[in-house]
């Protein structure tokens, strides 16, 4: 009886020890007693791996792959008829023609697609509309509502003393009113000095649709004579 007790007690002991110590912080190697698969042979995206001759557990691309689509579409993209638009029409997602020069004015043709054919770009007031709503959301608060460089962050840069933001471009200098169409997109799309690019977080359209509302904001501030409506001028006499 007496072992038994001995034996009873001894496991209430440890188990209350156990319990109690749960929950508690400690920078020991902690006990386990199931692991839960915290230890399973598994390979991780960093890890080394004398398997394969580069040593990584992270296999590369298979040489030559080439994207198609994503995966939210793949009925699209792995369809007999499905034409990549990008790739039959490099200028648009670029901003330059076969030969690497910048295009001077807008694409010829967009992205889309109507019998197989790609259809013509044009510049519309709804390109315009889209490219206001997106200036006013990625590129106002650096380079201000007319483009002048005078933005909230210009503002702030002078009171704060931010020498980074002392960057900030006007698009309305002469240098950038005379970059061809083609320059402003890849800016846009890969940033230049301390401006990040937004290729990321705009569609090729959306792109090229703020620098149609760019030129337009140019113009406003800089309309050449022969531009001004008749009645304009008239009133300005």
């Amino acid at each position: 009886m007496s072992r038994y007790l001995a034996f009873l007690a001894v496991a209430v002991v440890a188990t209350i020890s156990f319990l109690g110590f749960q929950g508690m912080k400690s920078k020991d190697t902690p006990v386990y007693v199931f692991d839960d698969m915290d230890y399973q042979n598994k390979y991780k995206a960093q890890g080394e791996n004398a398997f394969f001759a580069d040593g990584r557990d992270a296999r590369p691309p298979v040489a030559g792959t080439v994207a198609r689509g994503n995966g939210l579409e793949p009925t699209k993209v792995f369809s007999a008829g499905f034409q990549r638009a990008e790739s039959q029409n490099p200028s648009f997602v670029t901003g330059k023609d076969a030969k690497g020069a910048f295009l001077a004015g807008f694409p010829e043709k967009s992205l889309g697609i109507t019998n197989g054919k790609l259809n013509d770009y044009k510049v519309s007031q709804y390109t315009l509309d889209v490219g206001r709503g997106k200036f006013q959301v990625y590129c106002a608060v650096c380079h201000g509502q007319a483009a002048d460089g005078n933005g909230i962050m210009k503002v702030r840069s002078a009171i704060e003393g931010d020498a980074a933001i002392v960057t900030i471009a006007s698009l309305q200098t002469p240098i950038i009113r005379a970059y061809p169409n083609g320059q402003i997109f890849d800016v846009i799309t890969n940033g230049k000095n301390t401006m990040m690019g937004y290729g990321d977080k705009l569609s090729p359209e959306e792109r090229w649709a703020v620098v149609a509302y760019v030129r337009a904001l140019q113009l406003s501030q800089n309309c050449p004579p022969e531009l001004v409506p008749a009645a304009v001028k008239a009133q300005i006499k």
